[in-house]
């Protein structure tokens, strides 16, 4: 079941019209999407997984169509944000932000000028019938997408060894190093600390962290500590961790954005 934002994914899930959803909460160029962690908790999700997923972005256009042609490029911001170094050297082209890159790509395709080019991975190609203007975009290489699984219900799989948590710290000075302390001296490994705005309260922000474990009870008494040293704490979910390793990408596993 397609969305056409994050936001959809989510509603979806909490109003029981999906039963999982997947939305991305960071890239390796262009960062940490900040609006996801707030629909997470917003809508009261559960993490249940992560998938990391390898981006290979390229400029495409309609068939016959020169790149010396083309006056507008289209894409997804993430996409447009992962390949700011080709846009740069493209003086005189207009870039303009749009809601994902399938959309943009059957604009291309209807696109009757010849003027059109979006920036959008392999697969999207064959399915629009484009090619390749230029078929390496991205900034960095070796790019990936971090994905979370999102479920209305928690869901403990064996093997569970990574756990992601919310929580806000009192105000006081030094407060989230005492936090960060609790979990190195127990020997748990932070993957992730991510600032978030609270929304309506004005210079108050939660911290997001991303834990890994080797044993669970040890995280939860962590927890227990932790709750003492916070205002607030919630746990978002606790799943199987995934990993992104260059050597496995082959071609049939290149994901658009």
């Amino acid at each position: 079941m397609s969305c056409g934002s994050f936001k959809e994914v989510c509603d979806k899930i909490a109003n029981n019209k999906a039963d999982y959803g997947i939305i991305a909460i960071e890239n390796k160029v262009a960062g940490s999407i900040l609006l996801n962690y707030q629909l997470i908790e917003s809508y009261d999700l559960k993490i249940i997984g992560e998938i990391y997923l390898p981006i290979e972005l390229q400029l495409l256009g309609k068939p016959g169509i020169k790149l010396e042609n083309i006056k507008e490029i289209i894409s997804h911001p993430m996409a447009l944000g992962q390949s700011q170094i080709f846009l740069a050297g493209n003086e005189g082209v207009t870039i303009t932000e749009y809601k994902d890159t399938s959309s943009c790509a059957k604009l291309v395709a209807e696109d009757v000028s010849g003027t059109l080019a979006v920036i959008a991975g392999p697969a999207i190609a064959k399915i629009y019938n484009l090619e390749v203007l230029n078929d390496s975009v991205g900034d960095v290489k070796q790019n990936f997408t971090r994905f979370y699984i999102l479920s209305k219900e928690a869901d403990y799989e064996e093997g569970a060894n990574k756990a992601s948590i919310t929580l806000q710290t009192k105000n006081a000075a030094g407060k989230l190093s005492d936090v960060l302390v609790i979990i190195k001296e127990r020997g748990l490994n932070l993957t992730k600390i991510q600032s978030v705005p609270i929304p309506n309260n004005q210079n108050s922000y939660a911290f997001h962290l991303d834990i890994e474990f080797n044993d669970k009870v040890l995280f939860e008494k962590t927890l227990k500590v932790l709750e003492e040293e916070t205002i607030s704490l919630k746990t978002l979910g606790i799943y199987k961790g995934g990993s992104y390793k260059s050597e496995e990408i082959k071609d049939d596993n290149i994901h658009k954005n």
